[in-house]
Protein backbone atom coordinates (compact mmCIF):
# COMPACT_ATOMS: atom_id res chain seq x y z
CA UNK A 1 0.00 0.00 0.00
CA UNK A 2 1.24 3.34 -1.04
CA UNK A 3 3.55 5.02 2.13
CA UNK A 4 1.61 8.05 1.13
CA UNK A 5 -1.77 6.83 2.68
CA UNK A 6 0.06 5.55 5.64
CA UNK A 7 0.71 8.96 7.23
CA UNK A 8 2.62 9.91 11.15
CA UNK A 9 0.57 11.77 13.01
CA UNK A 10 2.90 14.77 13.12
CA UNK A 11 1.74 18.05 12.51
CA UNK A 12 3.25 19.87 9.43
CA UNK A 13 3.27 23.00 7.51
CA UNK A 14 5.57 23.27 4.66
CA UNK A 15 7.54 26.45 6.41
CA UNK A 16 7.24 24.16 9.77
CA UNK A 17 9.01 21.16 8.04
CA UNK A 18 11.87 23.43 7.42
CA UNK A 19 12.11 24.86 10.61
CA UNK A 20 11.80 22.11 12.66
CA UNK A 21 14.20 19.79 10.76
CA UNK A 22 11.65 17.33 10.01
CA UNK A 23 12.31 16.26 6.43
CA UNK A 24 10.16 16.04 3.17
CA UNK A 25 9.66 12.75 3.91
CA UNK A 26 7.51 13.24 7.00
CA UNK A 27 5.83 16.45 4.72
CA UNK A 28 4.77 13.73 2.04
CA UNK A 29 3.50 11.46 4.76
CA UNK A 30 2.04 13.47 6.97
CA UNK A 31 0.36 15.88 4.76
CA UNK A 32 -1.23 12.89 2.76
CA UNK A 33 -3.69 12.51 6.26
CA UNK A 34 -4.55 16.55 6.14
CA UNK A 35 -7.25 16.09 3.63
CA UNK A 36 -9.16 13.44 4.76
CA UNK A 37 -12.59 13.73 5.43
CA UNK A 38 -13.60 14.36 8.96
CA UNK A 39 -15.05 11.33 10.55
CA UNK A 40 -18.82 11.22 11.58
CA UNK A 41 -17.96 8.70 14.72
CA UNK A 42 -20.87 6.66 16.34
CA UNK A 43 -21.22 3.68 18.58
CA UNK A 44 -20.12 4.14 22.34
CA UNK A 45 -17.40 6.19 21.93
CA UNK A 46 -18.69 9.44 20.97
CA UNK A 47 -15.57 12.06 21.28
CA UNK A 48 -12.86 12.69 19.40
CA UNK A 49 -9.39 14.62 20.03
CA UNK A 50 -10.56 15.84 16.74
CA UNK A 51 -13.24 17.73 18.43
CA UNK A 52 -13.28 16.25 21.66
CA UNK A 53 -12.81 16.99 25.56
CA UNK A 54 -10.72 19.43 27.02
CA UNK A 55 -8.31 17.71 29.75
CA UNK A 56 -9.00 19.06 34.27
CA UNK A 57 -5.86 21.02 34.87
CA UNK A 58 -3.23 17.82 36.53
CA UNK A 59 -5.01 15.16 34.75
CA UNK A 60 -1.85 14.49 32.45
CA UNK A 61 0.73 16.29 34.75
CA UNK A 62 3.81 14.55 32.77
CA UNK A 63 2.37 15.41 29.43
CA UNK A 64 4.69 17.59 27.13
CA UNK A 65 4.48 19.06 23.54
CA UNK A 66 7.83 19.13 20.93
CA UNK A 67 8.33 22.91 19.72
CA UNK A 68 10.48 23.93 17.17
CA UNK A 69 13.26 26.22 19.03
CA UNK A 70 12.96 28.89 16.57
CA UNK A 71 9.83 29.39 17.09
CA UNK A 72 8.49 27.60 20.35
CA UNK A 73 4.67 28.71 19.56
CA UNK A 74 4.67 26.08 16.69
CA UNK A 75 4.09 22.78 18.35
CA UNK A 76 4.41 19.68 16.35
CA UNK A 77 4.48 16.34 18.63
CA UNK A 78 3.68 15.40 21.98
CA UNK A 79 5.62 13.35 24.41
CA UNK A 80 5.23 12.43 28.27
CA UNK A 81 7.94 12.41 31.10
CA UNK A 82 9.43 9.57 32.26
CA UNK A 83 11.98 11.23 34.01
CA UNK A 84 12.19 14.62 35.28
CA UNK A 85 15.07 15.39 32.57
CA UNK A 86 13.83 13.03 29.79
CA UNK A 87 10.87 12.71 27.77
CA UNK A 88 9.71 10.04 25.75
CA UNK A 89 8.48 10.65 22.24
CA UNK A 90 7.97 8.59 18.54
CA UNK A 91 11.27 8.89 16.62
CA UNK A 92 9.78 10.25 13.76
CA UNK A 93 9.24 13.45 15.84
CA UNK A 94 13.03 13.69 16.62
CA UNK A 95 14.73 11.82 13.54
CA UNK A 96 17.14 14.02 11.54
CA UNK A 97 16.25 16.64 14.50
CA UNK A 98 19.57 18.99 16.31
CA UNK A 99 18.68 19.21 19.72
CA UNK A 100 18.85 22.41 19.30
CA UNK A 101 16.64 22.52 16.89
CA UNK A 102 13.82 21.67 19.82
CA UNK A 103 12.62 23.11 22.92
CA UNK A 104 9.87 20.96 25.15
CA UNK A 105 7.03 22.93 26.44
CA UNK A 106 5.03 21.53 29.54
CA UNK A 107 2.90 22.95 32.43
CA UNK A 108 -0.45 22.99 31.80
CA UNK A 109 -3.16 22.35 29.59
CA UNK A 110 -3.53 25.38 27.93
CA UNK A 111 -0.30 25.19 25.54
CA UNK A 112 0.13 29.25 25.28
CA UNK A 113 0.22 28.89 29.03
CA UNK A 114 3.31 26.07 29.34
CA UNK A 115 6.87 26.89 30.32
CA UNK A 116 9.66 26.10 27.43
CA UNK A 117 12.53 24.12 27.96
CA UNK A 118 15.98 23.68 25.92
CA UNK A 119 16.93 19.99 25.04
CA UNK A 120 20.15 18.77 25.63
CA UNK A 121 20.10 15.33 23.87
CA UNK A 122 17.88 13.43 21.84
CA UNK A 123 18.68 9.41 21.58
CA UNK A 124 16.16 7.69 18.19
CA UNK A 125 15.81 3.83 18.84
CA UNK A 126 18.17 1.79 17.37
CA UNK A 127 16.27 -0.27 15.74
CA UNK A 128 13.35 2.53 14.49
CA UNK A 129 12.79 2.33 11.00
CA UNK A 130 11.72 5.16 9.51
CA UNK A 131 9.76 3.17 6.22
CA UNK A 132 8.31 0.74 8.19
CA UNK A 133 7.05 2.45 11.75
CA UNK A 134 8.86 -0.01 13.40
CA UNK A 135 10.34 0.92 17.00
CA UNK A 136 8.75 4.43 16.83
CA UNK A 137 10.14 5.93 19.93
CA UNK A 138 12.82 8.18 21.03
CA UNK A 139 14.51 9.97 24.14
CA UNK A 140 14.90 13.54 24.65
CA UNK A 141 17.03 14.61 27.60
CA UNK A 142 16.77 17.91 28.84
CA UNK A 143 19.76 20.53 29.54
CA UNK A 144 17.83 20.72 33.28
CA UNK A 145 15.47 18.50 35.07
CA UNK A 146 12.04 20.11 35.44
CA UNK A 147 12.25 20.24 39.75
CA UNK A 148 8.91 18.84 40.71
CA UNK A 149 7.84 17.13 37.34
CA UNK A 150 5.43 14.08 37.88
CA UNK A 151 6.66 11.13 35.79
CA UNK A 152 4.31 8.75 33.92
CA UNK A 153 5.04 5.02 34.81
CA UNK A 154 5.65 2.58 31.77
CA UNK A 155 4.10 -0.68 31.11
CA UNK A 156 6.87 -3.19 31.72
CA UNK A 157 4.40 -5.99 29.90
CA UNK A 158 2.59 -6.45 26.50
CA UNK A 159 -1.28 -7.15 27.87
CA UNK A 160 -3.40 -8.43 25.50
CA UNK A 161 -6.09 -6.78 26.79
CA UNK A 162 -6.23 -3.45 28.21
CA UNK A 163 -9.68 -2.55 27.82
CA UNK A 164 -10.63 0.98 27.34
CA UNK A 165 -7.37 3.45 26.84
CA UNK A 166 -6.87 7.04 26.57
CA UNK A 167 -4.81 9.45 23.75
CA UNK A 168 -4.23 12.78 25.02
CA UNK A 169 -2.69 15.87 23.19
CA UNK A 170 -2.96 19.32 21.39
CA UNK A 171 -3.14 18.00 17.47
CA UNK A 172 -5.70 18.80 14.64
CA UNK A 173 -9.09 19.50 15.67
CA UNK A 174 -11.97 20.35 13.48
CA UNK A 175 -10.37 23.06 12.76
CA UNK A 176 -8.00 21.66 10.82
CA UNK A 177 -5.45 23.15 12.85
CA UNK A 178 -3.94 22.11 16.24
CA UNK A 179 -5.79 22.59 19.64
CA UNK A 180 -4.61 25.31 22.43
CA UNK A 181 -5.81 23.08 25.26
CA UNK A 182 -5.62 19.43 25.70
CA UNK A 183 -8.06 17.37 24.51
CA UNK A 184 -8.41 13.57 25.19
CA UNK A 185 -10.46 10.69 24.73
CA UNK A 186 -11.01 7.17 25.40
CA UNK A 187 -10.26 4.55 22.88
CA UNK A 188 -10.88 0.52 22.95
CA UNK A 189 -7.87 -1.75 22.58
CA UNK A 190 -7.53 -3.16 19.17
CA UNK A 191 -6.23 -6.90 19.32
CA UNK A 192 -3.07 -7.70 17.55
CA UNK A 193 -5.37 -9.88 15.24
CA UNK A 194 -7.73 -7.46 14.33
CA UNK A 195 -4.85 -4.54 13.55
CA UNK A 196 -3.61 -7.19 11.51
CA UNK A 197 -6.13 -7.40 9.74
CA UNK A 198 -7.00 -3.98 9.14
CA UNK A 199 -3.06 -2.85 8.12
CA UNK A 200 -2.08 -6.06 6.60
CA UNK A 201 1.96 -6.57 6.74
CA UNK A 202 2.36 -2.85 7.99
CA UNK A 203 1.45 -3.70 11.37
CA UNK A 204 4.63 -4.99 12.93
CA UNK A 205 3.31 -7.17 15.71
CA UNK A 206 6.54 -7.05 17.81
CA UNK A 207 6.35 -3.29 18.27
CA UNK A 208 3.14 -1.65 18.06
CA UNK A 209 -0.37 -2.17 19.68
CA UNK A 210 -3.39 -0.69 18.20
CA UNK A 211 -6.51 1.31 19.90
CA UNK A 212 -9.52 2.88 18.35
CA UNK A 213 -13.32 2.03 17.52
CA UNK A 214 -13.01 -0.70 14.43
CA UNK A 215 -16.54 -0.47 13.57
CA UNK A 216 -17.70 3.08 14.00
CA UNK A 217 -14.23 5.11 13.80
CA UNK A 218 -15.05 8.21 15.23
CA UNK A 219 -12.09 8.19 18.31
CA UNK A 220 -8.60 8.66 16.92
CA UNK A 221 -5.14 10.81 17.84
CA UNK A 222 -4.37 12.86 14.49
CA UNK A 223 -1.54 14.84 13.15
CA UNK A 224 0.15 16.80 16.24
CA UNK A 225 -0.50 14.22 18.36
CA UNK A 226 2.70 11.78 17.49
CA UNK A 227 5.12 10.59 20.24
CA UNK A 228 2.06 11.79 22.98
CA UNK A 229 0.45 9.35 25.32
CA UNK A 230 -1.41 5.84 25.38
CA UNK A 231 -2.25 5.53 28.68
CA UNK A 232 -5.05 2.36 30.61
CA UNK A 233 -7.66 3.43 33.16
CA UNK A 234 -4.83 3.25 35.81
CA UNK A 235 -2.70 5.56 34.63
CA UNK A 236 0.44 3.44 33.09
CA UNK A 237 1.61 4.63 29.93
CA UNK A 238 0.70 1.48 27.05
CA UNK A 239 1.81 3.11 23.59
CA UNK A 240 3.34 6.35 22.05
CA UNK A 241 1.26 7.52 19.07
CA UNK A 242 2.59 6.63 15.98
CA UNK A 243 0.64 6.48 12.60
CA UNK A 244 -2.84 5.08 11.10
CA UNK A 245 -4.38 5.78 7.73
CA UNK A 246 -6.46 8.66 8.35
CA UNK A 247 -7.59 10.21 11.69
CA UNK A 248 -10.68 8.08 13.43
CA UNK A 249 -11.67 6.37 10.32
CA UNK A 250 -13.88 2.85 10.83
CA UNK A 251 -11.80 -0.57 10.41
CA UNK A 252 -8.40 1.59 10.90
CA UNK A 253 -7.33 2.28 14.38
CA UNK A 254 -4.25 4.53 15.75
CA UNK A 255 -1.26 2.50 15.77
CA UNK A 256 1.04 3.09 18.66
CA UNK A 257 4.67 1.74 19.56
CA UNK A 258 3.90 -0.66 22.24
CA UNK A 259 5.55 0.72 25.62
CA UNK A 260 5.23 -3.20 27.14
CA UNK A 261 7.07 -4.85 24.43
CA UNK A 262 9.55 -2.00 24.60
CA UNK A 263 9.79 -1.53 27.97
CA UNK A 264 13.36 -3.13 28.03
CA UNK A 265 14.85 -1.19 25.15
CA UNK A 266 13.78 1.61 26.55
CA UNK A 267 14.63 1.61 29.91
CA UNK A 268 18.09 0.64 28.83
CA UNK A 269 18.20 3.57 26.49
CA UNK A 270 16.97 5.55 29.66
CA UNK A 271 20.83 3.78 32.14
CA UNK A 272 22.61 4.91 29.32
CA UNK A 273 21.63 8.91 29.34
Amino acid sequence: MSRVQHYRKTLVTIGAVIAAGLGAAALALSTAGANAEEPSGGGDFDAQIIGGDPAAEGQFPWIVALADASDPSFNYCGGQLVEQDVVLTAAHCTEGSDPADVVIRHGGTDITRTEVYEVAEIVVADGYDGATMANDWALVKLAEPIAGAATVPLADADTKDWGTLTVAGWGTTETGSGSQDLLHVDVPYVTDDECAGAYGGEFDAASMICAGDLEHGGVDSCQGDSGGPLVSADGVLVGVVSWGHGCAEAGKPGVYANVGLLHGDITAALAAL
